[in-house]
């Protein structure tokens, strides 16, 4: 990324129409063509303005390197006003006194007032920040880790440091194997097939979660449906309505509220009690601070490491050579992991927003616009690894983006090293045969990427 301020005001704007619409939710259902037109367009258009319904205009940015430079530039390109790419209409209604309707309005508020440590100080500060985020169309309700900058984006990050760096998470390693070998337990009794998405993918990692927050097991389908409902809301299978996710928003909130007053008054060992006791500056968290918190919590610390699993799985049973090379030593776990990540990009975007104009290959981007970092285009990118289109159990180097960069990467992301190194590291020595039992069905959604149903034949030794 370089240029003079000159040449930035002078630079051509691309609006070369795209032959693909790389937004398309249910393109993402199936990844082929999409990785098609991104390789094209990484040749001819690496960069991009994207001004398509229902979306507000983007500049798409599908290049390794310049998303690597974009994150590393944080002052340049923020997180707010714009996280993700969301419906027009949505972010319209998000900004309006009465998103999601006068129910889910009062919802919220008699969640926010029962939970408050400071009752009219958090009503006053929560209006005038609504008032503020009507002003810069950003959603009024939530305000995750993932929305904010620096210095707060530090801040509020170092709270639970602790429990998802080093130390932390070599302390649930014992959790975490048990777990394993629990799930391994559950594909074995269920015969000769399954379903590992299903079954197996998008429980193992949320029952960790589970333990993490001390929740107790039998709320772990409430927390996978709300989950989905929210992260994959352009999914008509999955979504709860056509909100986007606003009305399940509120469900959580509902779920998390008592819970944060027991734990206030009963704290345990557990990441919602350290979460729900903290301090900025001396002064607790709001309500919507705490309930935020734990939203991004519970839904990103096992959504998008089920992806992983599931999307990893079926890279193993369509690569049988690549499987029958793994040995579980301590590297080839960790190069599997790694290589996990990067296939399936988990997360597939995230929006900045440029604080004052700047270049990106001789194209203009102008304060105030959005530039749209597609991670699953930059882990094919074949100028970042050689043969990117091959699944290699032991890639080196592996520079991929799977869990962002900069200081906003994935602060669960040694968590979920931990869950994919432990989880195949048991299960592949126990295969002796394994293939696909039907069809594979994506999630229809631009913004995490996992699947609705991967159907095996196995066999064990």
């Amino acid at each position: 990324m370089s240029g003079s301020a000159a040449a930035a005001r002078t630079a051509p704007r691309d609006r070369c129409s795209l032959e693909t619409d790389i937004t398309s939710p249910k393109l993402y259902g199936d990844m082929s063509a999409l990785d098609a037109e991104f390789a094209r367009l990484r040749e001819t258009s690496p960069v991009v303005w994207v001004d398509r319904a229902p979306y507000r205009p983007f500049w798409a940015i599908l290049r390794h390197d310049d998303i690597l430079a974009i994150e590393r530039q944080h002052e340049l390109f923020i997180n707010e006003p714009r996280l993700c790419l969301i419906p027009r209409e949505i972010e319209e209604q998000s900004g309006s006194a009465m998103a999601g309707g006068l129910r889910e309005t009062l919802k919220v508020l008699m969640t926010l007032a029962r939970l408050s440590q400071r009752p009219l100080g958090d009503l006053v500060e929560w209006l005038q920040a609504r008032e503020e985020n009507r002003k810069r169309g950003r959603r009024e309700r939530v305000r995750t880790l993932i929305d904010m900058d620096e210095p707060e984006h530090r801040k509020f990050r170092e709270l639970t440091q602790s429990w998802f760096m080093g130390v932390g998470v070599r302390r649930l390693e014992g959790q975490v194997d048990a777990m394993v070998e629990r799930s391994i337990a559950r594909m074995r009794a269920a015969g000769k097939e399954i379903d590992f998405a299903r079954d197996v993918a998008m429980w193992f990692p949320l029952s960790v979660i589970m333990s993490i927050l001390d929740l107790p097991e039998s709320d772990a389908p409430f927390i996978l449906r709300t989950t989905q409902q929210l992260l994959n809301a352009s999914d008509p299978e999955l979504r709860k309505s056509e909100a986007y996710g606003v009305d399940v928003v509120g469900e959580l909130f509902g779920y998390f509220r008592d819970i944060v007053r027991h734990r206030r008054r009963h704290p345990g060992e557990d990441l919602v009690s350290l979460i729900a006791g903290a301090r900025i500056d001396g002064r607790p968290l709001g309500p919507v601070e705490t309930l935020s918190y734990l939203l991004i919590v519970v839904t990103a610390g096992h959504e998008t490491t089920s992806a992983a699993l599931a999307n990893g799985m079926q890279a193993l049973v369509e690569n049988p050579a690549e499987r029958a090379r793994f040995e579980p030593t301590p590297e080839m776990a960790r190069t599997l992991a790694d290589e996990v990540v990067r296939w399936s990009t988990p997360v597939r975007h995230f929006c900045r927003t440029a604080t004052r104009d700047t270049e990106i290959r001789g194209m203009r981007i102008a304060q105030g616009e959005s530039v749209t970092l597609f991670f699953n285009s930059a882990n094919r990118d074949s100028l970042a690894f050689a043969d990117p289109f091959a699944f290699r159990i032991d890639r080196k180097p592996n520079p991929h983006l799977g869990f962002g960069h900069g200081v906003h990467h994935c602060l669960g992301r040694l968590l979920a090293l931990t869950e994919i190194r432990a989880f195949f590291s048991s299960l592949l020595p126990q295969l002796a045969e394994v293939e696909l039992a039907g069809r594979v069905r994506g999630i229809e959604s631009n913004f995490t990427g996992g699947l609705k149903s991967l159907p095996l034949r196995v066999s064990w030794r």
